[in-house]
């Protein structure tokens, strides 16, 4: 099966966290090797071109990235949706950015420099890189479980029981980034944290919405297999009966 580069940042996320800290140590040597002239223009448009182009570029990975895929994780147990590039760009841009103003900081502190307005603008870039980061590496997203969903988000989430949703209509795509829920009993539903958005909305981000829609709507009305949920093998049966074209599983 062919790998396209976005499944592969998703798929590679540390991987890609730590090549954009080797691309801060490179050019800040870089920097330092290079007097001021065209060289050093070059490498200080370099260092903009790449840096704005992964935020940028961020924001299409996660329009554009929305496979037909589930994964199975026998040992929570539960379906996931797919990791999601986009946030390992942003989270890499914005680790390029803001380790080249930590730096200077750092050195106008060493020279003796008065930081105190540029102290609390890089506190804040550091409170976004790290939030970038635990949304790149943490466990976000939709998780179908054998008692509900979980929208599992960076400052919270919102869990709904299967006995929450209305049938026989559960749930449906409102758009490709979100899932729209029937709730016959909202009061059984539980938020926990900052969690954004509306409690008849679940986000379709890392994958196709029609398929996640299918599997909350199927899970919804059959609670004879609720307890398989998270098995290989009934994650196989559900796609092999779901009309959704190039939808699989992984592990």
């Amino acid at each position: 099966m062919k790998i396209g580069v976005l499944e592969w940042v998703a798929r590679r996320r540390v991987l890609v966290l730590a090549a954009s800290l080797v691309v801060v140590a490179v050019f800040e040597v870089l920097h330092e090797v290079t007097e001021i002239g065209d060289v050093w223009f070059l490498v200080l448009a370099a260092h903009a071109f790449l840096m704005i182009g992964l935020i940028v570029y961020s924001g299409t990975a996660t329009r554009l990235y929305h496979p037909p895929l589930l994964v199975a994780r026998p040992d929570v147990p539960a379906f996931d949706v797919p990791a999601s590039p986009g946030p390992v760009l942003a989270a890499a841009g914005f680790t390029i950015a803001g380790a080249k103003m930590g730096i200077g900081t750092g050195r106008d502190v060493v020279a003796g420099v008065d930081v105190a307005f540029g102290a609390p603008l890089l506190a804040l870039w550091l409170v976004l890189i790290v939030a970038l980061w635990v949304a790149a590496l943490g466990r976000n997203g939709v998780r179908l479980r054998p008692d509900g969903i979980v929208d599992r988000q960076i400052f919270g989430s919102l869990f709904v029981p299967w006995e929450a949703l209305s049938t026989p209509h559960a749930a449906y795509a409102a758009d490709p980034y979100r899932i729209s829920l029937f709730l016959a009993h909202p009061e059984r539903t539980r938020r926990r944290g900052l969690r954004a958005g509306k409690r008849t909305m679940l986000p379709a981000t890392g994958v196709d919405a029609e398929l996640l829609a299918r599997a909350i709507h199927e899970y919804a009305n059959r609670p004879d297999l609720r307890d398989a949920i998270g098995s290989p093998d009934e994650l196989n049966r559900f796609l092999a009966v779901t009309p959704v074209r190039g939808a699989r599983a992984a592990s």
